[in-house]
Formats: structure tokens, sequence, C-alpha cells
């Protein structure tokens, strides 16, 4: 019998714990069956989404931490991603597709995320972020 995987993980602020959120996103995989095809775009999500909070929200500060909560219902993933950082506000972020913006090395991880996730959204403070994934 297979146990019911926590829905909630905390990591440090550190890029290496990337590994755990994999290992706790596989796990609730293989818990809700949920069809193999689906990781790969869900894992890149939640690693851009977390990647993102240790950077950008909690500057890399190893004593902050990142939360991610992940809900699975049938063929629908709910996640949200929360970290210590004084936020930001998601209208000032260039667009990564714009043509000045094009070989810039970083900012694509939200328009990744947007892409391929549904009700993307972010509380008010902006050091969380939400999104849904359909998984079939």
């Amino acid at each position: 019998m297979k146990n019911n995987p926590p829905n909630i993980l905390i990591i440090k602020s550190v890029n290496a714990e990337i590994r755990r959120v994999e290992e706790f996103v596989r796990a609730h995989f293989n818990f809700h069956n949920m069809p193999d095809k689906c990781f790969n775009p869900v894992f890149l999500c939640i690693s851009e989404a977390t990647t993102n909070s240790i950077v950008h929200g909690n500057k890399e500060d190893h004593t902050k931490t990142v939360e991610l909560n992940i809900d699975c219902k049938s063929h629908l993933i709910q996640v949200r991603v929360t970290d210590e950082g004084e936020g930001f506000d998601i209208e000032k972020v260039p667009d990564p597709t714009h043509k000045d913006n094009l070989l810039n090395e970083t900012g694509r991880g939200l328009h990744i995320i947007k892409s391929i996730a549904k009700n993307v959204e972010f509380n008010e403070k902006g050091n969380s972020l939400s999104f849904e994934i359909v998984c079939e």
C-alpha cells in the first residue's frame, strides 16, 4: 500500500534543493497515478516558480525558506509556491518576447509558467504564486 505523500514541502533557499522538489513532485505523480507525459511540463513550471522564489524572492538567503504546496484531484494539479521575500509587482516584469529582451539569459520563467498552466495568480504582496495544470 502506497502512503499518501505530504502536500507541503518546505525547502531552504538553495538551488540544490530543487532535487528534493523533483522527488516531492514525483511522489505525487506516483501516488495519484498521474500520466508520465505530464511530469516534465508540471516539473518545469514548479521548478521555475521555486527557482524564482529562491533567487528573486529570498535573494538566495539560506536562512529563508520556500514553501511548496501541491494538491492533486483526479487529473488536476494545483500548486502554490510561497517565499519569504518582499514580493514584486507582476506588471513590472519585462516581456521576454519583446525584441529588446530576446537575447536576455533570464526572465522567461513566468512566461513559461503562463504558457503551460491555467489560473496563474499572485497574492497581493507578490511573494506567492499559484497555478493549475490539467494532466490527461
